[in-house]
């Protein structure tokens, strides 16, 4: 999926601010759910916090964006 600069620019300050530990929590749930309505991807909080090894911001999105859901 290709993302225009604007949506990419927005994706990443998301990803930036959800790892900032300083965020509150209320904040959190509506971030996450523009960033997966942005990526499409619904396990972007795993390439976020539980990739091993741990990806840059931009290694996530790169990732998030190479997601492909699959037809049963």
């Amino acid at each position: 999926m290709e993302l225009d600069d604007a949506s990419r620019g927005r994706a990443l300050a998301l990803v930036r601010e959800l790892r900032d530990p300083a965020i509150p929590d209320e904040e959190t749930g509506a971030k996450l759910d523009e960033l997966k309505r942005i990526l499409r991807c619904p396990h972007v909080i795993t390439l976020m916090f539980f990739n091993e090894p741990e990806l840059t911001d931009e290694e996530v999105i790169a990732e998030a964006l190479a997601y492909e859901p699959f037809a049963l």
